[in-house]
């Protein structure tokens, strides 16, 4: 599961002013993450939490010993007593369905929120509290109780851009697979407008646009869908390889084969899997054929 990444603005979200934070023994205990000495850096950070009264700094330092305790020390009975030990009420409901999602103790995950109001949680919260309820129902193939979720995930106010482009892109692909064609394009549309940066769900959204607009016989829509994007700027290998190919497939919906070839070209350059390789110079053979 996604978890709170400690940063100005998350803080302020939380109800918790930059300046309320102890930075300095904060990064000592980082250190002491960074050097494994896990045992050592939750007991600074339960040490932090319990001289503060303030609901979302007792929270930060909690939070991060949870993540310790459930990432490092895969200890699902300490991260539960870490979560126990937060003050404040909300805050402790919120810590205590993700670190039972995260050792997938879904139905008790959703035993423990049950009659609560997440909506009136902290603002930070509400977002990460229904897309981790949106996890749960897709493990449960519950596709009707994950839309829903998501749909609320995105919806929540405060919503950081991560976890609202995701869940609009999650949207997107389970409205898809409803047949809902027409909703599926707007979230899609919804999510890359979220940012610019290349997150994975960016990608994933503009290469699930552009191949429903090509199957919409939208083909000049679809090469639009690629203004402005930098492949060069994609970092991760998988991502770029979809988004080049997704581009050259628009391309050639809509007759440019040459520069469709060209793309495919630079998508061979890449470090991708022989397969991959394997199946695009199959096409192009083939494509090469016809001309």
């Amino acid at each position: 599961m996604t978890r709170i990444i400690i940063t100005a603005t998350a803080l302020a979200w939380l109800g918790v002013s930059a300046q309320a934070i102890d930075y300095t023994q904060f990064s000592a205990a980082k250190r002491l993450r960074a050097d494994k000495r896990y045992d050592e850096a939750i007991q600074k950070l339960e040490g932090m939490a319990a001289k503060t009264d303030e609901a979302g700094e007792n929270f930060t330092y909690l939070d991060f010993a949870i993540e310790i305790a459930v990432k490092s020390l895969k200890d699902e009975k300490r991260a539960l007593a870490l979560a126990a030990a937060v003050k404040d009420a909300a805050h402790r409901d919120f810590a205590k369905l993700n670190v039972l999602a995260d050792f997938e103790r879904y139905d008790d995950a959703l035993a423990s929120v049950q009659g609560k109001d997440i909506d009136a949680w902290p603002v930070r919260c509400r977002s990460q509290a229904h897309s981790i309820l949106a996890g749960i129902y897709h493990a449960k193939k519950d596709a009707a109780a994950e839309l829903l979720q998501w749909q609320m995930t995105a919806d929540a106010p405060g919503a950081e851009v991560g976890v609202r482009g995701r869940a609009l892109c999650e949207l997107g692909r389970l409205q898809l697979k409803q047949g809902k064609v027409k909703e599926a394009e707007e979230q899609f549309r919804r999510a890359i407008q979220v940012t610019s940066a290349n997150y994975a769900w960016r990608v994933e959204s503009l290469v699930a646009l552009s191949r429903l607009l090509i199957e919409s016989q939208r083909g000049r829509e679809a090469v639009k869908a690629f203004d402005g994007t930098d492949f060069t700027q994609v970092t991760s290998l998988t991502s770029r390889a979809n988004l080049i190919e997704a581009y050259a497939r628009a391309l050639l919906a809509v007759g440019r084969k040459i520069k469709a070839i060209e793309t495919f070209d630079q998508l061979l350059q890449l470090d991708i899997p022989a397969e991959w390789k394997d199946r695009i110079n199959k096409e192009l053979d083939q494509m090469a054929e016809t001309f």
